[in-house]
């Protein structure tokens, strides 16, 4: 088949979905039709992304969605190809996947059959573990078929959530240089996965980016750089006060101890605090009202809330019985 009548389609709304629609246009195959993710509030989307501009810069048909499965018809009519569903995290149904005649190619930033599921980002940089740029045969069971290219890619300790998608896209490109000209062809290699390698990552939401000041220095960098931009970010309290966390490093040098949750030195924007095991550096963002400075307590004493909350309780129970 001559990639002259390929006709190829993609579901996206993120920026992996923006890299993989600018290459496929690069290597002159026709894409026929976007349909491009437009939630209600695009704040709970990560990198979010509108495809729309591109597509009418290049005369593309571009369908607008906020659940994918309800465009199973348009989908079908399309007549396609193959058909490309990055960067989405809803499950597309089993028409959608069987409505292309060469098949449906999802996208993966683990190195398959390792880490299936969802968050892999944040996940990937929690654990500072190998990543993969992976194109694989989309199946019902999420992250399951046959691996079509795949280029890995290292995370450090210094790597943030940005720092680790820039690597994504990187290895992505790549990726797709070695996938798009056998898609052109119509003569895809494709390599199962090991059932006996499947890891799975669990699902991750924003207030899974709050700070337990009792654990380590290390972990706690992690979270923090897993959590950073494009994800909602970890935070903590002061007080009644909800302060974020946009950065972070371990302190290994400086010999001074502190009880856990206490600002110890500051400098500028960043406080240096004492965790369950070391200590770290965070740099905040925080406005006028927050008063944070050297022995300010970062996080509750629960000890201490419950006595203050059970109090207040009685306060108002004698307060009642007085009116009453």
């Amino acid at each position: 088949m001559g990639e002259e009548i390929m006709r190829v389609g993609l579901i996206g709304g993120v920026g992996s979905s923006a890299l993989t629609l600018k290459k496929l246009c690069d290597y002159g195959l026709n894409v026929v039709e976007v349909f491009g993710h437009q939630p209600k509030n695009t704040k709970f989307v990560s990198g979010h992304c509108n495809l729309e501009p591109f597509c009418l810069e290049h005369s593309i048909s571009f369908t607008p969605f906020v659940k994918i499965n309800e465009y199973v018809e348009k989908i079908q009519a399309l007549n396609l190809d193959f058909l490309f569903v990055v960067g989405i995290s809803q499950l597309v149904s089993k028409d959608i996947i069987n409505a292309p005649k060469l098949g449906a190619i999802g996208f993966h930033p683990t190195k398959l059959p390792e880490g299936r599921g969802r968050a892999p980002l944040a996940w990937l940089v929690y654990e500072a573990r190998e990543g993969a740029a992976t194109f694989f045969m989309l199946e019902e069971a999420a992250d399951a078929g046959a691996i079509l290219a795949q280029e890995s890619f290292e995370v450090s300790c210094e790597d943030n959530a940005k720092s680790v998608k820039d690597k994504i896209h990187e290895a992505m490109s790549v990726a797709l240089d070695s996938l798009l000209p056998q898609l052109a062809s119509g003569k895809l290699i494709a390599v199962e996965q090991d059932a006996l390698m499947v890891t799975e990552f669990g699902i991750r939401k924003p207030e899974d980016g709050l700070i337990d000041w009792s654990y380590s220095a290390y972990d706690i960098d992690r979270l923090i750089k897993a959590a950073s931009e494009p994800h909602p970010g970890a935070f903590t309290y002061s007080g009644m006060k909800k302060i974020e966390v946009k950065a972070s490093r371990v302190e290994r040098d400086l010999k001074i101890k502190g009880v856990q949750g206490r600002i110890l030195k500051s400098n500028k924007d960043e406080f240096l605090v004492q965790t369950g095991d070391g200590l770290i550096w965070v740099s905040v963002i925080f406005d006028d009202s927050i008063k944070l400075r050297v022995g300010s307590l970062l996080g509750y004493k629960v000890e201490l809330e419950i006595y203050e909350l059970k109090k207040q309780i009685a306060d108002l129970q004698e307060l009642i019985r007085k009116i009453s």
